[in-house]
Parts: structure tokens; sequence; C-alpha cells
């Protein structure tokens, strides 16, 4: 009778041992199917990201700040270069190409009357931005050097102030030249955009710069 039940205790042992272990064996299988789906979920959102980021090599233009091709090319900064005169600097600026005039070319002291000087150059620039960037954007910068109005403070409020009407000087002469006035913006930054710190006369200057398409 003794032994009856120490059986029967050892079965129900046994029993219950192996029900704990197929309930944590099912346990386990709902765990590693849930893990399943969430690292099948993970692919396809990485599979949707690379197709996108796929997409948009293929549609996407380029930076608009850089220069379309062959623009920054050094053939092509000494052809704008031989075309305006040695009267104008061509550089690459801010990945644009840029035509810096010096205020010694362009303007008096305090002045933002054009000089006869800088009616050549302006002309050959004109026929530049018309011949080889048109349907673009032209971006007519006015720049000072560092020190403070003082002779004309009376005119003008501030370099800034200064800056932008040489700058809007400059963009209407190249208007009467044949420059669509709708394709130029006028900004003045006065001393802010030094081209060299260590030269004031550098940085007395306009640039026009060769923006986008329009």
């Amino acid at each position: 009778m003794l032994f009856r039940k120490s059986i029967l205790v050892l079965l129900a042992g046994v029993l219950s041992l192996t029900a704990g272990c197929t309930t944590r064996y099912q346990d386990m299988l709902r765990e590693r199917d849930e893990r399943i789906r969430e690292l099948s979920g993970d692919v396809a959102r990485l599979r949707g990201e690379n197709e996108e980021l796929q997409r948009r090599d293929v549609v996407q233009p380029s930076n608009a700040a850089s220069p379309k091709r062959d623009e920054g090319s050094s053939g092509m900064i000494n052809e704008i270069q031989d075309a305006v005169g040695g009267e104008a600097s061509v550089y690459v600026k801010h990945n644009r190409i840029s035509i810096g005039v010096e205020d010694s070319v362009t303007f008096d002291s305090g002045s933002t009357t054009l000089k006869d000087s800088s009616h050549r150059v302006l002309r050959n620039i004109a026929s530049v931005l018309k011949s080889k960037f048109g349907g673009r954007r032209f971006f007519i910068e006015g720049h000072t050097d560092t020190d403070p109005i003082q002779k004309t403070k009376d005119r003008f409020r501030s370099n800034r102030h200064l800056s932008s009407e040489r700058a809007d000087s400059v963009a209407a002469y190249l208007i009467q030249q044949g420059v669509p006035e709708s394709a130029i913006v006028v900004v003045g930054y006065g001393q802010y955009d030094p081209r060299d710190p260590k030269a004031k006369a550098k940085n007395r200057r306009v640039e026009i710069v060769v923006g986008d398409s329009l």
C-alpha cells in the first residue's frame, strides 16, 4: 500500500514537472514568434527607408547652391575673367561663381554714384551674365570695410546701408545693359562678409554672384 502511494506521488511529480516544462516551452515559442515578428518589422522598415533614399538620389536635384557642371572649373573661371577684364576678379565663393569689383573702380569715397571708370567693366559683366547665365538669379552684393562712417553719416545710417545703396547702383546699371530686373537681388553686407580681413581695400567692393535658375 505504501509502495503504491509512493508510485502515485512520484507520478504526480513527474506530471507536474512535465506540465511545467510544456508551459515554459510554449512561452519560449511565443517569445520566439514575437521576436521574429519584431525583426520582420524592422527589416521591412529599413528596406522602405533604403528604397526612399535611393529614390531621392535619383529624382532629387543636386545642391542648388553648387555651381552647375563645369562652372567651377578653372577653365570656366579663366574664360569669364578674360571676358570681364582685369578690373574685376572672378572666383568661386560659397560654391557660387562671383565677380568682384573693388570700389576704387566703381565709387568715390562716400559716394553711391558710379565712376566713369566702372562703365566698361560693368558692361563686360552684363554681357557675360546674359550670354553665359541666362535664366539665372543674380545677387548684387555690397561690401565695406570695418571703418565706421564719418563724413557721410548724415546720408548713411551704417556701413550696411552704404553697401546696399552701392549694390543698388550697380544693379541699376546692369539693368540698363539688358540684364533682366526680375533676375536681380540687391544685398547689403556692410563689413560682415570680408574677403580679406587684413586688406581693407579688397573688402570695399561689389560682388555679382551667379545664383540658381529662376
